[in-house]
């Protein structure tokens, strides 16, 4: 639908909160001028209570930032009530930990602050879009039978004008598809289309958390999905879609698959995903990352009575080389520091760095002699490799080493390595202690 398209869009019914009145009211004010509906509320608890009241919004647009209910709580307040419904986050570049989870729970778009108006009425409106569909359909029900001919061609209006791709499909067969469906599929009409694909419903395979739809006459079985109460991903060729599904009694069931392209989104979700988990100047796993799996490792150990051995090491006489070689020479030291360490320890085994120039190292399932032995390569290693060009003495590194205990906690571990470490250092570097 054309973003410019006033009619259209005083349809949408805008519940919109900000805790700034001054913000607020400069918003509302812009915003009236396309919409005819729009309550304002002034945090998430207000939001969250006029939501429950009126039910006939078409679309939540909200702050992040907020006192009493922030707009992420908002937004599982609304998803548990209504897990399709559009919600569109108003967000600073401050508020990455706020951003990467609202891609956990599906928002549906995302305007930056300070708000442009043009930006924000385009994402409201392909926010919107598939609702403000499913209602014109309904509308269309009570005439499908006694109208058909003139039904099917507004009907065709209204897919062809949405930028998401919408099929209809009765008995296993698409009788109905939008320009972009075919455009997609690569035909100029749904009848080559259907000739070349016969609609027949196979079995669905999922992978990595997507619906993978490895062949053309798989669409059918979409259909299956319709009972699901979770958000259905669906993987098309290179593309990821969200995919909602609505369906109708008129003579048989009839169901509407919309197909919201959010490839982009999980592209920028993984990419703050990795950041979230990965040291930025070794690639390494961070100390919050390297925490949940000694932890899980540590879980695990408990349950099944199996051992693992944890080690940690620090370059020796490490704030020598920034003060003489400068920070640059430093991080050079850390990045060849990392890579050498990885490339020596087995698949199973990780690697973090824990802090400035400290390192962790977990090797599930593996005794403490073992992992001493990987431990004492590794020293030696290390000891006879140019970390720097820059840098022609040997560079060192000192290795704590303890294992896990029955009824070891997390801490205690924690404490036992630091401590081998520790002495390591006291003994004259370079070495290997066990605790």
């Amino acid at each position: 639908m054309n973003i410019l398209d006033k009619q259209w869009l005083s349809k949408v019914k805008i519940l919109y909160v900000e805790d700034e009145l001054e913000v607020q009211q400069t918003t509302v004010d812009s915003l009236s001028s396309f919409f005819d509906v729009i309550v304002a509320a002034s945090d998430g608890q207000e939001a969250l209570e006029i939501f429950k009241e009126q039910n006939d919004f078409d679309i939540v647009v909200t702050d992040i930032n907020m006192p009493k209910i922030n707009g992420i709580e908002l937004a599982k307040h609304i998803r548990k009530l209504d897990s399709t419904f559009p919600i569109i986050i108003i967000t600073a570049h401050t508020e990455r930990e706020f951003l990467e989870e609202s891609i956990n729970i599906n928002i549906n778009g995302y305007t930056l602050k300070p708000v442009n108006l043009k930006n924000l009425i385009t994402s409201i409106m392909q926010a919107a879009e598939g609702r403000m569909l499913r209602k014109e359909l309904e509308r269309l029900n009570n005439e499908l039978i006694i109208q058909l001919k003139e039904t099917t061609s507004e009907l065709d209006s209204i897919l062809n004008a949405q930028e998401t791709m919408v099929i209809v499909v009765q008995e296993n067969y698409i009788h109905t598809a939008n320009k972009q469906f075919l455009k997609f599929v690569g035909h100029d009409n749904l009848q080559s289309f259907n000739m070349e694909y016969q609609q027949v419903k196979t079995s669905l395979s999922k992978t990595e958390g997507y619906y993978l739809l490895d062949h053309y006459t798989q669409f059918a079985s979409l259909t299956n999905l319709n009972d699901k109460t979770q958000d259905v991903i669906v993987k098309l060729n290179d593309n990821i879609f969200k995919l909602n599904i609505t369906s109708y009694n008129t003579n048989g069931f009839h169901y509407v698959l919309t197909f919201t392209d959010i490839t982009d989104l999980h592209k920028q979700a993984d990419i703050l995903k990795y950041q979230a988990y990965h040291d930025s100047l070794t690639k390494l796993y961070n100390r919050q990352k390297f925490n949940e799996i000694l932890t899980f490792e540590l879980n695990r150990s408990i349950r099944y009575g199996h051992s693992f051995t944890l080690a940690m090491f620090d370059i020796d006489f490490f704030k020598n080389i920034n003060d003489t070689y400068g920070h640059d020479i430093g991080d050079e030291v850390l990045i060849n520091l990392s890579n050498t360490v990885k490339h020596m320890l087995r698949e199973t085994d990780v690697i973090a760095r824990w802090g400035g120039e400290e390192f962790m190292i977990l090797f599930p399932e593996t005794l403490l002699e073992d992992g001493k032995r990987i431990i004492e390569k590794v020293r030696e290693t290390v000891a006879q490799q140019q970390l720097s060009s820059s840098i022609s003495d040997k560079i060192t590194c000192s290795f704590g080493v303890t294992q896990y205990k029955e009824k070891d906690t997390f801490n205690a571990l924690l404490k036992r390595v630091d401590i081998a470490l520790y002495q390591a250092k006291n003994d004259g570097r370079n070495k290997v202690v066990v605790y």
